[in-house]
């Protein structure tokens, strides 16, 4: 891996709900590019460009960390317009899923890699070079990941294509 295409993101995949999400899409019918089913997944922290010293000591770190095993209920569509981005996602983000959010966003921070956002709204995107104005209300889904990912972006003619570089499991009570 050179680092001129390490752009690294942690991540909850998502492809269990990919028959419902692509459903959703289907049921919206709006422009844009739909985002592939085997590429859905729920941002945690996005670190961006990392040099294998960063990635390096993320995973050491990452190893040490317990992941709890959380759910969350996604009823609340919403735009991102600036980035053309129409996303699914909790109305109320289950408070173990903040706190790891807050612990990897300091261990990033830590190293370097990343800026944080203003305000981290966990969500899973559905349509790219898209806005709207409207979105109707949905059927709430229920999504239980099972573990973390690992991603490198690579970004392509076609859109970004994720690869998982390492997967840790959640842990349940």
């Amino acid at each position: 891996m050179t680092e001129t295409n390490n752009r690294l993101f942690l991540a909850f995949a998502a492809q269990q709900l990919a028959p419902e999400l692509t459903l959703l899409q289907n049921r919206l019918a709006l422009p844009g590019r739909r985002v592939s089913p085997e590429q859905f997944h729920m941002t945690l922290h996005f670190m961006g460009q990392c040099t294998p010293e960063q990635q390096t000591s993320l995973l050491a770190q990452i190893d040490r960390l317990t992941l709890p095993a959380f759910a969350l209920t996604l009823d609340r569509l919403g735009c991102f317009a600036k980035a053309g981005v129409i996303w699914l996602g909790p109305s109320a983000p289950p408070d173990s899923l903040m706190k790891l959010y807050e612990t990897v966003e300091l261990k990033c921070r830590a190293l370097g890699a990343g800026k944080p956002h203003r305000a981290y709204r966990p969500h899973i995107t559905l349509f790219r070079n898209c806005t709207s104005e409207a979105l109707p209300p949905i059927a709430p889904l229920h999504y239980r990941p099972d573990s973390l990912c690992l991603y490198r972006s690579e970004l392509t003619a076609q859109g970004p294509v994720y690869h998982c570089q390492k997967r840790w499991p959640l842990k349940r009570e």
